[in-house]
């Protein structure tokens, strides 16, 4: 039997004739397994000894359901209490998999049963714990495979074989609407050529009343709608807490269960174990509907639907959602009325289609054709450009990355005075999920957007425009960029300027993130109405960037330090940002000097940042026998800028080498952690394919340890693979998992992008003595000085300027 044939249309066009021919022996034939993991690490599990391959590789935590911060359902898969990326045996989970604080292990219930011909079995979740005996079995996994967009199970039950699908959208571009739907897709569907004409089939799937809140000492409500062609139940804690959270689940709105309306459908509500008996014994539900709401470890409630299949009704299709109303809140400067700042409340973008919930869970269901078509443009995107750029190594690491570095979006709008949907105020939020739960983080958000310049840079510009919005409502006090904007989900701001202090980070994100989004977009109108606050952040750099006082960078999990190497540069390919963007607005004058200052800068920091041999940059200047990931060298060669020499890439690209651990490359000489975005930002900085190829493997063979158990855990030890804190002699324990940084990994997708934007076929790094020397003779010192002064920048600045340089 040919793969193509047994595949259905969800998979088949992903893949190459090349791959087709290899999973058709890993699938359909005696399974080689790219690898697995011993029986006693299968917890209830019963599943036959090495039964399922892995393609491309077995995760640490395989995405389920991964739309937002709160619609984020995920199978651990690895050997701290994994399952081995086995399907049936293990309940979905929210994204906090691996945090001990919630005493009900942060589980979703989400079951699933197949009945062939009278026999049960188990193919999601633990339904089989609520029987005694062989009543029923579970279901053979054959094969997984993950794309960008979707993670596949192949199972054999009862001589059947079937597959479940779960699609979680991507895009398309520019596609505002659809990509802010809170809802994701579990698909059934008979593999044809095995299906008998005898055979009798039905599925059975229900959540629990679990997905309702992070407390199940409450109680949850729930009810069904009937409609013409879809049955929904919502689900929902029964005392709605607006804007507030418990163990990381949002406690107001409703969780969303749908399903087309078919010949056969049965439903029923009740006690969840109840639900599953009824289906073991009938093949069906008897349409029964509990109304006794109540606590939600009372009885766990389920919900549920059973639909027969067939070799006319091969499929089955579910969404899955969460809806809230609003989504979030955010401070905002309305003149006159509030000097401290009023907050705003924001919904999703789709209410701007959509009106009422059930209109956009209809929609949803009818668009599923058009959501698979998508998946396949998109996975194969992903899949074919990563493969030329990077091998199959990056292409185990993109597909895996793009719905966690997406699932921390959340697209809203607000509305007018009037209580209509405002289109002049769409923006995006981002959670920094795990480190902490900011709001619009922008040192999150600066790791994570390799992946939106790649997929949909307007994306980029909607998570921007908040920062720009409170950082110019006369709210926020200090010179440079905000650290976040609150708390998820509540953007309150830092009146104070006590936000986190990461200042010359954060100037440098924006600005580099900024001049990014303009060489893809063009989007002048918004470069000009952003350019005051951004030659005041650029002004900032200028004063403090070359030789950072000790402060914070973005790995504030490492302390304070002064005179960061890395921060350095960060601080200088944004002021050379700023030249650019000056020069796009028509400040030719102020462009010229915010280059000049760059290229000088860039000849100190040589001076300051190279060790004694010359072989390698230091972390800080003062630490000779130090080193560092010199990560942001990224923004130089991402920007074309051609601010750092040719001689620096290659020192850092032949020094990696000599550092790098079994599992990755460690973020500097302090510890052996690393992590996975910058390493990632090195990959795309490297010059060459040796050294860009020992960071996607080094993470790929982290990948493959598996000694981690959640959503691509960003922050690990290079020795062991596991997160920082597990050593026998360590105190303290670290862990940064499913977070949105994720989209870091797409850094050489996203060079590739700008490269084509900018016309670089082969980057021209810069003869710096060549250079500097035209740069100076464009302006003459005392020329430069008062260009300096009239650019705001502080005249201790400029003398300290003329000091260094000009004398």
């Amino acid at each position: 039997m040919k793969l193509t044939r047994a595949l259905p249309k969800v998979l088949a066009p992903l893949l190459s004739s090349q791959l087709i021919n290899s999973l058709e022996t890993t699938f359909l034939q005696k399974p080689l397994i790219p690898q697995s993991l011993p029986s006693s690490l299968l917890p209830l599990s019963d599943h036959p000894t090495n039964s399922s391959s892995f393609y491309p590789l077995l995760p640490p935590a395989i995405p389920l359901a991964v739309k937002s911060p709160y619609l984020s359902a995920w199978l651990a898969t690895g050997q701290e209490g994994g399952n081995g990326g086995y399907l049936a045996g293990r309940w979905a989970q929210l994204w906090p998999i691996q945090f001990p604080q919630n005493p009900f292990a942060y589980r979703l219930g989400w079951a699933g049963l197949i009945q062939v011909n009278g026999e049960t079995y188990e193919f999601m979740g633990r339904p089989n714990e609520d029987f005694i005996g062989n009543r029923h079995r579970r279901a053979v996994q054959r094969g997984f495979r993950y794309t960008s967009s979707r993670s596949i199970f192949e199972f054999d039950a009862g001589g059947l074989r079937f597959l479940v699908t779960f699609l979680s959208p991507i895009g398309p571009e520019g596609d505002l609407v659809r990509q802010s739907l809170p809802f994701s897709y579990l698909t059934i569907e008979l593999i044809e050529e095995t299906l008998r004409d005898t055979d009798q089939v039905s599925v059975y799937t229900d959540i629990q009343a679990d997905w309702a809140s992070g407390d199940h000492n409450v109680n949850a409500t729930w009810s069904i709608d009937h409609f013409d062609q879809s049955v929904t139940y919502k689900l929902g804690r029964q005392e709605q807490l607006t804007f507030a959270e418990q163990f990381e689940y949002a406690e107001w709105g409703q969780v969303i269960y749908a399903t087309e309306k078919v010949p056969g459908l049965t439903t029923a509500s009740g006690v969840a174990s109840q639900l599953r008996s009824h289906f073991v014994s009938h093949g069906k539900l008897n349409g029964d509907q509990d109304e006794d709401y109540r606590k939600i470890s009372d009885q766990t409630a389920g919900l549920a639907y059973s639909v027969p299949l067939s070799r006319h009704s091969k499929s089955a299709v579910f969404v899955i959602g969460h809806i809230r109303d609003p989504y979030v809140q955010s401070i905002e400067n309305h003149k006159g009325r509030h000097r401290e700042g009023k907050l705003s409340e924001k919904w999703g973008y789709w209410r701007s289609v959509f009106n009422l919930t059930d209109e956009a869970i209809k929609f949803s269901l009818k668009d599923y054709p058009t959501a698979v078509q998508t998946a396949d443009f998109i996975d194969k995107k992903i899949e074919d450009d990563a493969r030329r750029v990077g091998g199959e190594d990056y292409v185990a690491i993109a597909s895996l990355s793009a719905r966690q570095a997406l699932g921390g979006i959340e697209i809203t709008i607000g509305k007018d005075e009037h209580g209509n949907y405002d289109p002049t105020d769409v923006a995006a939020f981002l959670k920094e999920i795990s480190s902490n739960g900011d709001m619009s983080t922008v040192d999150v958000i600066f790791p994570q957007f390799p992946v939106l310049a790649y997929l949909d840079p307007q994306l980029l510009k909607l998570l921007l425009e908040p920062i720009f919005k409170y950082s110019t409502s006369g709210l926020y006090p200090n010179r440079w960029t905000v650290h976040d904007l609150g708390r998820y989900p509540n953007a309150t701001g830092h009146n104070d300027g006590k936000d986190e202090p990461m200042p010359v980070e954060e100037a440098g994100n924006i600005l580099i993130m900024s001049l990014a989004y303009h060489q893809l977009a063009k989007d002048d109108e918004w470069l000009a109405k952003h350019y005051v606050i951004l030659k005041q952040w650029a002004g900032f750099l200028v004063d403090d960037g070359l030789i950072p006082a000790k402060q914070l960078s973005t790995d504030d999990f490492a302390g304070t330090l002064a005179n960061q190497t890395n921060l350095a540069l960060k601080a200088i390919v944004g002021i050379g940002a700023m030249a650019q963007i000056a020069c796009t607005s028509g400040y030719k004058e102020e462009g010229s000097s915010f280059r000049t200052i760059a290229e000088k800068f860039v000849d100190q920091w040589i001076g300051f940042s190279l060790n004694e041999s010359g072989n390698h940059t230091k972390l800080a200047y003062q630490l000779k026998d130090s080193w560092g990931t010199l990560y942001n060298l990224f923004g130089d060669r991402l920007l074309n800028l051609k601010l750092v020499p040719e001689r620096i890439y290659r020192i850092q690209d032949d020094y990696y080498p000599h550092v790098a651990n079994q599992f990755g490359v460690p973020l500097d000489s302090r510890h052996t952690w690393a992590k996975t975005d910058w390493q990632m930002f090195a990959a795309g900085a490297a010059i060459t394919i040796q050294t860009r190829d020992l960071f996607l493997n080094k993470l790929v063979t982290y990948l493959k340890a598996n000694k981690v158990n959640a959503g691509f855990p960003d922050l690990y030890e290079t020795e062991t693979a596991e997160f920082p804190g597990r050593s026998k002699t360590s105190t303290w324990r670290i862990e940064f998992i499913n977070r949105p940084v994720s989209g870091g990994h797409f850094s050489i997708l996203a060079l590739d992008k700008l490269n084509k934007a900018n016309g670089v076929t082969e980057f021209p790094f810069r003869n710096r003595h060549r250079q500097s020397n035209q740069a100076t003779s464009a302006i003459q010192p005392g020329h430069r000085l008062e260009t300096l002064a009239k650019l705001g920048i502080s005249w201790g600045a400029v003398m300290a300027f003329h000091q260094l340089f000009l004398t």
